[in-house]
């Protein structure tokens, strides 16, 4: 890991600090540390090499993202193109994503005695199939969720949900979301959603706030074709987002398709904590917060 590009999100002082530190902390161990341009002028970029935005990831060896859930997020696009491993580092408020929060910065000392492993994290692959048979991409690779959601519309929207051709069933609801194991514990926990294990194959469906308290969420293989069909003819349009991505609109008639993408994301992990010991004393420390 001799060239690492940072995508430091600076909202505080304090943030600027704790970006030096992890520079820092790659330069002790010989690293080259990447910015983008954009970065010219702060004490945390002096003495890094600065990059326009399209030589920024080339020939890198890791992404590190400092920020939040949603920063990662936008870092992992970066991961999947470029296929190189991804560390997130929390300036955030919980960071479910986030392997290291600020304090654990020397932690990255690991990389380089080897005391780490790089997992790999299942995307999904979003369509839309018009009622005159086009298709249209709408993301190669979601590496958190896919959300079809009411919008403005006031009042509960009717979906088709099949799988491999087959009908599971129709759901009255205000949404449903296709969460992949590591977005499981994002919109979809919150909905009701089951919380799995990121490095399992498989998609979590779960209804938002259903009219029938059978509507419950329902979990599918890696390898199923999940439709989502629109067949409210009231509703303007229902919204989809991929990934907290602009909505876009589903029309009636239309279907979304959804299946496992052939991308994978790599998710860099220093420590020895299980997934469930992580997220249980996130949440813990969100509810000490409030």
């Amino acid at each position: 890991m001799k060239s690492i590009v940072l995508l430091p999100t600076i909202r505080r002082e304090t943030d600027k600090d704790y970006t030096l530190r992890a520079v820092e902390r790659f330069r002790m161990h010989g690293a080259e540390v990447r910015f983008d341009r954009a970065f010219a002028g702060e004490r945390f970029a002096e003495g890094a090499t600065l990059c326009e935005p399209e030589n920024l990831f080339c020939g890198a060896d890791m992404i590190v993202v400092l920020g939040g859930d949603g920063s990662i997020l936008r870092g992992s696009e970066y991961a999947l193109t470029y296929d190189i491993p991804l560390l997130g580092i929390n300036f955030g408020r919980v960071g479910y994503m986030a392997e290291l929060e600020k304090h654990e910065i020397p932690l990255i000392d690991r990389i380089y005695t080897g005391d780490y492993t790089v997992q790999e994290r299942m995307t999904v692959q979003v369509e839309k199939k018009r009622v005159d048979g086009k298709t249209t991409l709408l993301s190669r690779s979601a590496l958190n969720e896919v959300a079809v959601g009411r919008g403005s519309y006031p009042k509960c929207i009717d979906l088709r949900l099949n799988a491999d051709g087959c009908m599971v069933r129709t759901i009255r609801a205000d949404g449903v979301v296709f969460a992949t194991p590591t977005g499981s514990s994002a919109y979809s926990m919150a909905a009701g959603g089951s919380v799995i294990d990121p490095v399992l194959e498989c998609v979590c469906v779960t209804p938002v706030c259903p009219i029938s308290r059978y509507a419950c969420p329902i979990i599918f293989s890696g390898n199923t074709t999940l439709e989502l069909e629109n067949i409210d003819d009231r509703a303007p349009h229902v919204d989809v987002t991929a990934d907290g991505t602009e909505p876009m609109p589903l029309y009636f008639g239309e279907r979304l398709v959804i299946r496992r993408s052939e991308r994978r994301c790599k998710m860099l992990k220093l420590k020895h904590e299980g997934f469930f010991s992580v997220l249980n004393a996130k949440l813990s420390e969100y509810e000490l917060k409030k």
